[in-house]
């Protein structure tokens, strides 16, 4: 599998230039301020010389001599308007810098990727590793700005041979950035990225510099790029379908599948891979595909505001294929690590939504059951509105084949266990997913779920909702996702009552 990978992604490798200006248009603009300013004052400053001595006008030399101080504010102004910048080359052999990076460097501006000793992430010592980055045409809050003094984390790369070369991050645009960090990757060696490079790069790719996300993927463990089994997921930067997706990152893997970021004509889409063991009988071959085939056209077909959308589905070296729209944000298993368990309030409004979903779902004829509904499955936006942006059709077609369960079995319903999923499944994993939220604990698998023996601040309604939706027997829970609807709306109204009653 390893040398079809290899010989299906030998494609001619293109060189990455990244240019940018020395003086950032910001500064540039402060500059021009600066020198308007000082030469007002200075023009100010020698009226009265001028005054008492008006025959200075006649003696050109000292005319001469008095413009000075006026034209070295024009001078540096120029100086920084016209500076050409700073341009960096990366190439297979080697990255070449050409600017202000010479004296840094030794003189010696062409290197080669040998020569690299390390790549990490350089923070003023004020802010350390808290700082983001803010790009080029993108603003700082002034709290931060104090704070930083307007510097924010540099890229810094160390040479073997000696020197190294600094890139100012704000002097980038957000695509530069996100290129410069994908070509080190695809032409460097990976065991002199430091662990700071390797999460900077993953918050840029994934759109996370913003305050709770950044702040997030520092305390996240990176995942290791590969699986103890037979399967091996796709290198960075690889293309599928003759070049139209082009590998960002891997998301995650296990078992026999994968998750990527990926590229699609300049818009980035996640593709999830699924692959099925060479060792299984051609009729559960044959089984598993068919499940996917139907599952895969059922979901091209789903427009809804809340369900990330499936937008192509292909087969490739005898691997399957679903491309799936990229949502940016925190999925709910990271909020919760990040900020530990949610408010009653917050999570009955995201279990609502994730009701209003299942009754779409439900509706569909045949009905569509999702299977894995779970945290890591759903995106919280910066809107605190939510999207599901993942389904268990790749996983259930692969455990058709192998016959493994897979995904977290303590979000997975008794009877799905067995291999009988139902609507009432997904309404199980729902109140898993939302006891995970008030207590910031995984749910006990296999049991009915009472948040309120962990977490005391969750009332006695909510504790009840999440009791029935995963009661061990489906004929306990709600009958449909729409009677859940209506029990969240009347959980929703007990709620806000009993606090108007608190208040007064």
């Amino acid at each position: 599998m390893k040398n079809e990978l290899a010989s299906h992604s030998n494609q001619a490798v293109e060189d990455v230039v990244v240019s940018y200006k020395l003086f950032s248009e910001h500064f540039q603009k402060i500059s021009l301020l600066l020198a308007g300013l000082t030469s007002v004052i200075l023009a100010a400053s020698m009226i009265p010389l001028i005054i008492r001595h008006p025959r200075v006008w006649e003696d050109g030399f000292l005319l001469f001599v008095f413009a000075i101080p006026l034209l070295i504010p024009a001078i540096f102004f120029l100086f920084v308007k016209t500076s050409k910048g700073e341009v960096i080359r990366l190439t297979p052999g080697g990255i070449e810098f050409s600017g202000g990076q010479k004296l840094a460097l030794l003189n010696r501006t062409q290197r080669q990727w040998s020569d690299v000793h390390s790549v990490q992430i350089s923070y003023p010592e004020s802010a350390g590793r808290s700082n983001r980055p803010y790009f080029k045409g993108e603003r700082q809050p002034l709290s931060e700005l104090l704070i930083s003094g307007g510097i924010g984390p540099n890229l810094s790369i160390d040479f073997i041979s000696g020197g190294s070369a600094t890139i100012i991050l704000s002097y980038l645009t957000r695509s530069q950035a996100e290129e410069l960090f994908g070509a080190i990757e695809k032409f460097g060696e990976p065991s002199r990225f430091t662990s700071d490079f390797v999460k900077m790069q993953k918050a840029i790719i994934l759109e996370r510099i913003d305050a709770q996300s950044f702040t997030q993927i520092w305390g996240e463990s990176l995942s290791p790029r590969y699986c103890s089994t037979a399967y091996e997921p796709l290198p960075t930067n690889h293309l599928l379908q003759d070049g139209r997706y082009k590998v960002l990152m891997e998301l995650g893997a296990g078992g026999m599948s994968a998750v990527y970021l990926a590229k699609a004509d300049g818009v980035k889409v996640v593709l999830k891979e699924s692959v099925l063991p060479h060792d299984i009988g051609e009729k559960q071959q044959e089984k598993a595909r068919e499940l996917f085939e139907r599952e895969a056209r059922m979901l091209l077909k789903l427009k809804h505001a809340k369900i990330a959308r499936v937008l192509d589905r292909f087969v490739e070296v005898e691997r399957d294929y679903l491309v799936l729209e990229y949502i940016p944000g925190l999925t709910l298993n990271q909020l919760v690590k990040a900020k530990g368990k949610q408010k009653e309030k917050d999570v009955l409004g995201w279990g609502r939504q994730l009701a209003e979903i299942l009754v779409y779902l439900h509706g569909q004829e045949p009905p569509l059951l999702h299977r894995d509904l779970t945290p890591e499955n759903v995106i919280i936006k910066e809107d605190r509105s939510i999207v599901l942006i993942d389904f268990g059709a790749a996983n259930e077609f692969v455990g058709q084949a192998t016959g493994t369960m897979i995904g977290k079995q303590c979000y997975i319903a008794p009877e799905q266990l067995r291999g009988k999923a139902s609507q009432a499944s997904d309404l199980y994993a729902l109140g898993a997913t939302m006891f995970y939220l008030l207590t910031g604990e995984d749910p006990e698998a296999l049991s009915c779920s009472h948040p309120a023996e962990k977490n005391q601040a969750v009332s006695a309604a909510a504790d009840n909702l999440v009791a029935r939706l995963t009661a061990f027997d489906c004929q306990d829970r709600p009958n449909s996702a729409a009677s859940a609807l209506e029990d969240f709306d009347q959980v929703g109204t007990t709620c806000d009552t009993n606090s108007s009653k608190r208040r007064l």
